[in-house]
């Protein structure tokens, strides 16, 4: 049909790219995705959050030391910049936070039909599989959670563990953190919460769970939570009932919801029946039980007996699915996701393009008999003037 033509993707540029990076990653989101729209050949413009002032002015400075500020600038400014940026008719626009503001900058970016990528989070869940209860397990959910103390996407926002082994879960929980970190919420390894509303908020689900009866364990015992640095301990919830915020919302915060299950199809029909999550970490020694669980489950990332793993790793995609998010960045995703992938036709010698075009005859005919394979029992498919 198209003889010596040729096809091919050519990658151009989409143009001028926003980035609006949150509080909790404010390098890390505001360069790392630079380095994808840049490779593309694009330009950019980071707004960082107003709640890391410090951050953000020291990102404009480092910068306009760099780039060309027609190449590369950063906008610092409040919640009515934050407005305006969404507004702007961008080539592409990305945002990192959560999916209430989420929604209002796809939204505003519709209006111009300008192109998003939204990195948005969840209720990122923890499988933890019978023959996965232990102190290594353990180890790896709690470390992580203590990550920003819990103010991360990608961190733990439940976990689900055999109804028959929570005891021994909450024992090994209590036992790391007395030996690792005792003074945990008194010392610089806890950060504090990033500001007086999310601290109020986070104190209030907590009573909200205490309230209702559920078991809630403060693993390092002597800690307090101190309102003058909003630093707080490290909680677990014990079977918390499901109509809790805990358990509606994204914690985004130091407290772990620990739920029983009886069978590991439970555990995965309970996953399933929520948001699909930003990521979604698996506890197994079972390799078998690992791929199960990852084929009939959906997540923006997943990970085997780590967690918030797939997030690190600078040349994996990373990204959402549905509610917590769409797109992807990071290597060649990133690269891809800032770039119009231009389909490209030369055409050459040779060809039959012109059947194309009318008057449609015998030799169109021959064409459509040819491509259903000719014979007796093929279609019949007769073109018509």
């Amino acid at each position: 049909m198209y003889g010596s033509g040729r096809a091919f993707v050519q990658f151009q540029p989409k143009g001028v790219v926003g980035n609006i990076v949150p509080w909790n990653f404010p390098f890390d989101l505001g360069m790392g995705p630079l380095v994808d729209a840049l490779a593309a050949g694009n330009r950019v413009i980071i707004k960082p959050s107003e709640f890391t002032p410090a951050c953000s002015t020291l990102m404009k400075e480092l910068v306009n030391e760099v780039f060309d500020t027609d190449l590369v600038d950063v906008a610092v400014g409040g919640l009515d910049l934050a407005k305006e940026f969404t507004s702007l008719r961008w080539d592409h626009l990305l945002y990192t936070g959560n999916p209430m503001v989420g929604r209002e900058v796809a939204k505003a970016a519709a209006a111009n039909l300008v192109p998003v990528t939204l990195e948005l989070g969840g209720k990122c869940p923890a499988l933890v599989n019978p023959d996965a209860v232990n102190r290594k397990t353990v180890a790896n959910i709690i470390g992580t959670k203590m990550i920003k103390n819990g103010q991360m996407c990608i961190s733990v926002d439940y976990c689900l563990v055999p109804r028959d082994q929570m005891d021994e879960f909450v024992d090994l929980a209590k036992a790391y953190v007395a030996e690792t970190t005792p003074d945990y919420s008194a010392s610089d390894n806890c950060p504090g919460i990033i500001s007086d509303r999310h601290f109020k908020r986070l104190e209030a689900l907590l009573d909200e769970a205490r309230d209702s009866g559920a078991q809630v364990v403060q693993l390092d015992e002597q800690g307090a939570v101190n309102p003058a640095t909003r630093q707080m301990p490290l909680s677990l919830v014990v079977d918390p009932g499901e109509d809790l915020g805990i358990m509606r919302d994204e914690i985004f915060g130091p407290i772990l919801p620990i739920r029983p299950y009886d069978t590991v199809d439970e555990a995965i029909d309970y996953i399933n029946a929520g948001e699909r999550p930003l990521g979604l970490y698996v506890m197994t020694m079972d390799q078998a039980m690992a791929d199960e669980t990852l084929r009939r489950t959906s997540s923006g990332g997943f990970s085997v007996n780590a967690c918030a793993m797939q997030g690190a790793i600078a040349a994996l995609g990373f990204g959402g699915v549905g509610q917590s998010g769409v797109g992807r960045h990071h290597g060649i995703d990133g690269f891809r996701e800032f770039s119009n992938p231009r389909g490209v036709f030369v055409r050459g010698e040779n060809d039959l393009i012109d059947a194309f075009y009318a008057p449609y005859g015998e030799r169109q005919q021959g064409l459509v008999d040819a491509a259903l394979g000719g014979g007796d029992d093929a279609p019949k498919v007769e073109l018509t003037g």
